[in-house]
């Protein structure tokens, strides 16, 4: 039996213990989260059918203006792309090729960029890559001496992922472009369609054009073979379908897609440049874009953070969340002065905070992290601690008890 002062120094333990210990458990376990206000973005999304009775009624006459925005072929809004140019050779011991890439790119895309930069910005990069192939051989035809690839059944001969093309690792849309180049036993190679073109889109990821070299070149040849000349129609078709992606209407050309390699050069110089009519009509579309995207995302930022009270929530993520609807409050002015040029960078500024709030890596963390696995981590810890307190309890709730009695 405990002696009177080992009874104290055991009753002074437990309190001491409990005094101490759980404060500090409460502190080190409880979940921080920001006072993040959603009063604004809760109040738009559930008044979308009536937007005249909310804080931004003009957005619903921008949505109404710029129509329905489908992504079967376009790639989604961002505030930044990625552009990947890849010459692909497919095998070189046939041909090695070379091409001038910032001569065709200075020619061809940047100014077609400079056009359209309010909208994102964009990266450019290029490199040439070796040893692709079709999934299986190309038909022969006969007749022509040339080999073919039914439009129809372009998926089951190209994959553009069994290639290996390394696109850059971005949280940003990438979106690729590759001049192929058949092996010499393949060549010439062509798709069989109605529209007679040797190109086709991928939507939401990019584009591709088959590209036969003249064998005679290379018989004399062991070098490179610069292609430099032969590869600018090339990326006229690259320019069209980077339009199509972006969602860029072109009224004064419908058939994007179609050979260019018939028109004459000055033309498609000339076909480079977007009228203002494009461009206003662009500008208006990413802005509504940008806008309906930034406020779902915080309409879905706040129902996640509403679900998981546990979820750990920064000062960042608040500040950022602020800004995203300080900058939706600025659109909205702008609009209202018809300043579309600054509705659509305010409209930027608030995607990129709301994506950067939506996807912060801590929050993320939270999510595969549930209740369960803290009780998993704690009750190995605390079952030990607490079982010879309990008994110690039960064992002096004892010894009183028989004190007691005797009495």
């Amino acid at each position: 039996m405990f002696s009177k002062s080992k009874r104290v120094n055991i009753v002074i333990t437990f309190v001491l213990l409990f005094i101490a210990g759980i404060p500090v458990w409460w502190n080190t376990t409880t979940t921080y989260r920001s006072n993040v206000d959603f009063t604004e973005i809760n109040e738009y999304y559930n008044l979308k059918d009536n937007i005249t009775q909310s804080k931004w009624p003009l957005f619903k006459q921008l949505f109404n203006q710029v129509g329905p925005i489908q992504h079967d072929i376009e790639v989604k809004t961002a505030t930044e792309y990625s552009l990947s140019f890849t010459l692909l050779n497919s095998d070189p011991s046939d041909i090695i090729p070379k091409w001038d890439f910032p001569y065709l790119s200075n020619k061809y895309i940047q100014p077609f960029i400079e056009q359209i930069s309010d909208i994102a910005n964009f990266t450019v990069q290029s490199k040439i890559s070796h040893y692709a192939t079709l999934l299986k051989s190309p038909l022969y035809d006969s007749k022509e001496n040339s080999y073919y690839i039914p439009s129809a059944f372009l998926s089951e001969y190209i994959n553009p992922n069994e290639w290996q093309l390394d696109t850059p690792s971005t949280n940003q849309p990438t979106l690729n472009f590759i001049i192929y180049i058949p092996k010499t036993t393949q060549s010439p190679l062509y798709i069989r369609s109605n529209q007679n073109s040797n190109s086709f889109l991928i939507p939401q990821w990019g584009g591709i054009i088959i590209h036969n070299v003249n064998n005679n070149k290379n018989k004399n040849n062991n070098g490179p073979i610069d292609l430099t000349n032969e590869l600018e129609d090339q990326m006229v078709s690259f320019k069209y379908q980077l339009k199509e992606l972006l969602g860029i209407n072109n009224e004064n050309n419908k058939n994007n897609n179609k050979n260019n390699e018939k028109k004459e050069k000055k033309y498609l110089e000339k076909d480079i440049i977007l009228s203002n009519d494009e461009i206003d009509s662009t500008i208006k579309r990413y802005t509504a874009e940008n806008i309906n995207v930034s406020i779902s995302t915080l309409y879905s930022l706040s129902s996640l953070i509403e679900s998981l009270p546990n979820m750990l929530v920064l000062d960042n993520i608040r500040d950022q969340v602020k800004v995203a609807i300080e900058s939706l409050g600025r659109a909205h002015q702008c609009l209202e002065q018809s300043d579309y040029n600054c509705a659509l960078q305010a409209s930027k500024q608030s995607l990129a905070s709301s994506e950067s709030a939506f996807f912060d890596k801590n929050m993320l963390s939270q999510l595969y992290f549930p209740d369960e696995h803290k009780y998993a981590v704690y009750t190995p810890l605390f079952v030990p601690v607490c079982f010879p307190i309990i008994a110690g309890i039960f064992q002096e709730f004892k010894h009183y008890r028989n004190k007691k009695l005797k009495k």
